[in-house]
């Protein structure tokens, strides 16, 4: 599972700090010598920098760790692209961030002209999923939209660069919720294949969850799912 600490988040990223933890930056730039004197030194504006004291707004991450120092995380309240709204409230350092979550964005996550990162697919519960693992960083803003059939997940589009620079492994029982088959006692995906008697992941897929239990007779899970859908019906029908 790869690991982010706050010094390796990318400087293009700009964070909202706690009001205590603020007012120590800003304490440290006064025992500088001010505002005036700082800027004489760095390559920042006086300009710029009044604006960012008196509006309260996010900081440059570049200039917090300037600061405060290169992997001191506390006190971040929240992360933001730099024309971006926020992508992150409340993360923990280092952030994880799931080879399940990567799997999913490397094969169901495509990008449009905007930049904008759209998770499809066509199942409602592989949706939730995913906004879930999204969460599991922090409260990531998302926006679910159904279409004839298909949930779209859209999400920030400065967390998708993120997600780029990262290295991971493939999840096996990943690319079975996403792409992969279940046919002749086997699971199978991207070339792989795994017997449904020594297959033990966890799938999401509603589907494939079934088709798994059919292969398997596994006749528990059958009746929870078959159960689980005649009361989805029934709620519909308003019975």
């Amino acid at each position: 599972m790869p690991e982010l600490e706050f010094s390796e988040l990318p400087e293009g990223l700009r964070v909202k700090l706690s009001e205590d933890i603020e007012k120590e930056l800003w304490h440290r730039i006064d025992e500088f010598g001010g505002i005036k004197e700082f800027t004489q030194h760095f390559e920042y504006s006086q300009s710029k920098m009044y604006n960012w004291k008196n509006k309260d707004s996010f900081l440059p991450i570049r200039f917090v760790r300037r600061l405060m120092g290169g992997n001191n995380s506390e006190g971040i309240e929240a992360l933001k692209g730099k024309r971006s709204g926020k992508i992150l409230e409340n993360p923990e350092f280092p952030l994880r961030v799931s080879d399940e979550l990567l799997t999913r964005v490397e094969a169901s996550v495509s990008v449009n002209s905007e930049g904008i990162p759209t998770y499809m697919t066509d199942e409602r519960s592989l949706a939730d999923r995913f906004r879930e693992l999204l969460n599991d960083l922090g409260e990531v803003p998302s926006s679910l939209y159904s279409r004839q059939g298909r949930f779209e997940v859209r999400y920030p589009k400065s967390l998708q660069e993120l997600f780029e620079c990262l290295e991971f492994e493939e999840d096996f029982a990943t690319l079975v919720d996403e792409e992969g088959v279940i046919v002749d006692g086997k699971l199978e995906a991207r070339g792989r294949e795994v017997s449904v008697e020594d297959f033990s992941g966890k799938l999401y897929s509603r589907e494939k969850k079934f088709e798994l239990a059919l292969q398997k007779g596994d006749q528990g899970i059958i009746k929870d799912i078959i159960a689980s859908e005649a009361s989805k019906v029934d709620s519909l029908l308003g019975n």
